[in-house]
């Protein structure tokens, strides 16, 4: 990966949807923290999370 290509991945934000209950969106969160605090290379990278809290079963909404 060269300097224009890190540069770049840098300067567009990671985009996560989160779609679900209140437990399980909360638990996703938890586990996206653990991952990127892991990874040095999220460091000083952007991240737009789109959270959508729907108590109803996954088969409802579908």
């Amino acid at each position: 990966m060269n300097s224009l290509t890190r540069l770049i991945y840098r300067l567009r934000p990671l985009r996560i949807r989160l779609v679900g209950p209140s437990d399980q969106a909360s638990a996703a969160l938890h586990g996206l923290a653990h991952m990127v605090n892991r990874r040095p290379d999220m460091d000083g990278r952007r991240i737009r999370i789109d959270l959508t809290i729907r108590e109803k079963p996954l088969e409802e909404w579908r």
